[in-house]
């Protein structure tokens, strides 16, 4: 079993099956009729609609919204795509990711230290993280920022704050796989953008219970692999209880 989040305060969201996750070789794919023609890229870069009644669907689904709490009555889980890593990027991005793992397992004495972690934004920064990988650094939509890196969430609920709506009404939220190695901690407000020293891979806000990592810029497309592509819709509702949070 493997869990979002390592502290039990944090919201977080639990995985049963870690292998399932880490297959990207199933053919499910709803019918092309149920894509909205703005996710037509997606599709393009390897994206495979889920079904619902899907395992991975419906475990995605239901640990997302078990981890969003109260919250999770004023959201709706609209549709779950997975990456399939079918197109030569993506083979290549797949590959790149194991060998960097490896790496980490090897300089770390045997735990590379992979997590899972949410990363929302706007859908126009998604799909560009799909088709060509992370290529900017911006200050996190919601929070502090911690340094000058890529920041993301083992708590989904704080994923959720970072998505922006679409003209759609719709926020994105990409499920990925983390290779942390030794962390640090870093101050809210750091300029930092790179480890101290070789002894550290990456950043954490706090150590027993973190609630944001940071990957580095010269890792971000070695050391992040997204996995799943949630869009949801939230109600008003939510932005008013945010704050139960």
């Amino acid at each position: 079993m493997n869990q979002f989040g390592d502290h039990n305060d944090q919201v977080s969201m639990t995985i049963d099956d870690e292998k399932m996750l880490l297959s990207f070789d199933s053919q499910v794919e709803s019918p092309s009729s149920t894509y909205h023609d703005s996710l037509r890229s997606f599709k393009k870069n390897g994206m495979i609609e889920l079904e619902e009644r899907n395992k991975e669907h419906d475990l995605i689904k239901a640990g997302f919204l078990s981890g969003m709490g109260q919250l999770g009555k004023e959201v709706e889980v609209v549709a779950i795509h997975k990456n399939s890593c079918s197109t030569i990027l993506g083979q290549a991005r797949l590959e790149s990711f194991r060998i960097y793992s490896e790496a980490m397992r090897k300089k770390c004495g045997g735990n590379a230290n992979i997590k899972y972690a949410w990363f929302g934004s706007s859908k126009d920064e998604i799909c560009n993280i799909i088709s060509h990988g992370f290529s900017t650094i911006t200050e996190p939509k919601s929070g502090e920022c911690f340094g000058m890196g890529v920041h993301l969430y083992p708590a989904n609920i704080h994923g959720v704050l970072s998505a922006l709506e679409d003209e759609n009404g719709l926020r994105h939220m990409l499920l990925c796989r983390v290779i942390l190695g030794n962390t640090e901690i870093i101050e809210a407000s750091s300029k930092q953008f790179q480890p101290t020293c070789q002894d550290f891979d990456s950043g954490v806000d706090n150590y027993l219970a973190p609630k944001t990592y940071i990957i580095w810029p010269s890792y971000m497309n070695s050391h992040i692999l997204p996995n799943f592509l949630v869009l949801l819709r939230k109600s008003r509702r939510f932005l008013q209880n945010r704050i139960l949070v």
